[in-house]
């Protein structure tokens, strides 16, 4: 495969992530003496630093890496920058207990971890672009001058990722019709009534979603949607599943990857996709939201739209951080040392080993999801939180810097989708997660198609 222009990173830019990185890492340390205020200022810099690395590192296309970074933002800030202008009044959907957080004491040391946590992945992906860009390879619909057999191998390599991910969306279609037919699940319900489905409760849940999302990314790598019409009926059929039973993140956690598959593939950030990612985060998901409680089908026109409902569910998650802050400070329980991530690997490997390091603070959260801003926090504090997300950026950026073929973009996009989860879940659930999407692969790869 030939090459891409190098796309030059822009060393001022690092230089001022570096900057900022140093400030708020000085910030965490003394933030008893900050203001709501300053901190917002500081998030707020931080934010629009890393909106111009997003735009500017792959020549205006979205990467992997920026899908996870964008996700990553609007978890730890999503509530706080709308709380910090408009108060209480754009958290009208929660009650007071619910936001009981936002007094602590903690949440400002809360956000300045997200600070930390987003600036140094950047800056971890931006050594790996600055080093690899000369490695950079073509886009796919710029192949036309290759050779007829490098031809034949996209052929083969696209009726692979067609078949693999038409197949994995109908294995999701035939359990949740399963489910329905044998009424464990409603076809159109409230999000309540799905919690307490079958189909929800089942102990194969968790590897339907996997499921979903690899087939999600395979059918979006294996070339244009007119050519695979099938392929997508299944997947908005199943869309519209999840959506009519008030679910938004089984389907958008996929979506992201896809948007950054598209731009490593070269689709340059334009209009269709800033519309797209409008109609998501203004209009489809506070629907889903405004409704889920009652459910959309018979009351679509009662919905009273709240446009930062998006934001303000996504940003949530901060509340888990501030609570185990908490936590820490007065013993409830203690630093983890490594376990939570070493755990569920032991586990893996010894099928006599059970439990988790984090089932305590399940059980203290339960149902709250949970941040690995703070997961990685409560294993070895700040150092924990630099360490992990440096690992994270500079090993994806490394992926997205050297895929050899479509096959292997997807592979490392079911990953990146693994750690989007991650970012409002446990990091228990990942290494299986990433054992189930590489057997995937490999299994992809080794089977053969006619073309």
């Amino acid at each position: 495969m030939g090459e891409l222009p190098m796309v030059k990173v822009d060393k001022t830019t690092t230089f001022l992530l570096v900057i900022d990185l140093l400030v708020v890492i000085w910030a965490f340390n003394n933030c008893d003496k900050m203001s709501m205020t300053t901190v917002a200022v500081i998030t707020l810099i931080t934010i629009c630093l890393l909106i111009k690395s997003i735009i500017n590192i792959n020549n205006h296309c979205l990467t992997l890496t920026s899908s996870l970074l964008l996700y990553t933002i609007a978890t730890q800030f999503g509530l706080f920058i709308p709380y910090f202008f408009f108060g209480r009044d754009v958290l009208e959907n929660y009650n007071d207990y619910t936001l009981r957080f936002l007094d602590s004491s903690y949440l400002l040391k809360s956000v300045i971890l997200g600070n930390i946590a987003v600036l140094i992945f950047d800056i971890a992906r931006r050594i790996v672009w600055s080093r690899c860009n000369k490695e950079r390879f073509v886009t796919y619909t710029e192949q036309s001058d290759n050779k007829q057999s490098d031809s034949i191998s996209d052929n083969s390599c696209d009726l692979k990722l067609y078949f693999m991910g038409a197949f994995m969306l109908a294995v999701v279609i035939l359990y949740f019709a399963y489910n329905i037919l044998t009424g464990g699940m409603a076809l159109f319900g409230t999000y309540e009534s799905f919690m307490n489905s079958s189909a929800y409760n089942s102990s194969i849940y968790s590897y339907i979603l996997i499921l979903f999302y690899a087939g999600t990314i395979y059918l979006a790598s294996s070339g244009k949607i007119k050519n695979h019409k099938l392929g997508w009926i299944l997947w908005a059929l199943l869309v519209c599943i999840f959506a009519l039973n008030g679910n938004k993140g089984e389907f958008l956690y996929a979506l992201l990857p896809v948007f950054g598959i598209k731009g490593l593939e070269g689709q340059k950030i334009n209009i269709k996709i800033v519309l797209v990612g409008a109609l998501l985060v203004f209009i489809v998901i506070p629907t889903i939201t405004s409704l889920r409680g009652v459910g959309i089908v018979n009351n679509i026109s009662n919905i009273e739209l709240n446009y930062f409902d998006a934001f303000t569910e996504m940003g949530m998650q901060i509340r888990t951080s501030v609570y185990s802050m908490e936590n820490l400070a007065i013993g409830r329980f203690d630093f983890l040392l490594g376990k939570s991530y070493w755990k569920p690997i032991v586990n893996i490997i010894n099928p006599f080993s059970s439990g988790t390091a984090t089932e305590l603070i399940r059980k203290l959260y339960p149902g709250y999801g949970y941040t690995q801003v703070i997961e990685s926090y409560i294993n070895f504090g700040v150092c924990g939180t630099l360490a992990f997300y440096f690992i994270i950026g500079y090993m994806l950026g490394k992926f997205e810097t050297t895929y050899k073929d479509k096959l292997s973009l997807a592979y490392y996009g079911t990953i990146t989708c693994i750690f989007i989860n991650a970012s409002r879940n446990y990091f228990a659930f990942v290494p299986g997660q990433i054992l189930i999407v590489t057997c995937i692969y490999l299994l992809t790869k080794y089977i053969k198609v006619r073309n």
